[in-house]
């Protein structure tokens, strides 16, 4: 956490540098490729996908910015031939290094970023099957915290193309399997889902 904290003191400090920075908004959309949830053998990770507005905050000091999102988000995976689809808000903000390459800048800029996205469940929380006497019940967290590493690239100063991992710091869900026949608790496995994200945004 200490690592958060000091990522989110360095944004304030950057944001709050002189006001001759560029300031853009534009409009984000891209594909989830789930990674399969971690400890869950009978478990495969599916595609979804995102959308919604972003904001980047190009600062003084050379290449150095700030970008947000906000956007609504659907990962989907398939846990014992069920289909699972986990629709959220998620607000990532990246630190990002746009790097200068002369002459190449002309039409394509570069960049790394990192940072902290937060997320807010909005589909259904508790789901559950039966297979004969047994029982499956899969919990997803109500909020979680992610960390966000990615590259792309600028095109023409209005296309950006970015490819993301986002890293789960913490469960996203919890699998419990319970025998109704004999009234117990057969096993309870927590896990997180990363995932991988492509995506392509439109810059005004």
């Amino acid at each position: 956490m200490k690592k958060v904290f000091t990522f989110l003191l360095t944004v304030c400090l950057l944001v709050s540098a002189p006001a001759a920075a560029q300031f853009n908004w534009g409009i984000k959309a891209g594909m989830n490729f789930d990674n399969k949830p971690s400890k869950l053998e009978d478990a495969k990770g599916k595609n979804g996908w995102f959308v919604g507005p972003m904001a980047k905050l190009t600062l003084p000091i050379v290449g150095l910015g700030v970008e947000a999102n906000l956007l609504y988000s659907q990962k989907k995976s398939e846990i014992g031939g069920e289909g699972i689809t986990r629709k959220s808000i998620d607000l990532p903000v990246y630190l990002r290094y746009e790097f200068s390459l002369p002459v190449v800048n002309k039409f394509l800029e570069p960049f790394i970023a990192v940072g902290p996205q937060w997320s807010w469940n909005l589909g259904d929380k508790d789901l559950d099957w039966d297979l004969g006497s047994i029982k499956s019940e899969y919990k997803i967290k109500n909020s979680n915290m992610s960390l966000n590493l990615g590259l792309g690239a600028i095109i023409v100063d209005h296309i950006q193309l970015h490819v993301n991992y986002n890293l789960a710091l913490g469960k996203t869900s919890e699998f419990t399997a319970i025998d109704t026949a004999l009234g117990q608790t057969l096993d309870v496995i927590k896990s997180k889902t990363n995932t991988w994200q492509v995506s392509v945004a439109y810059i005004f």
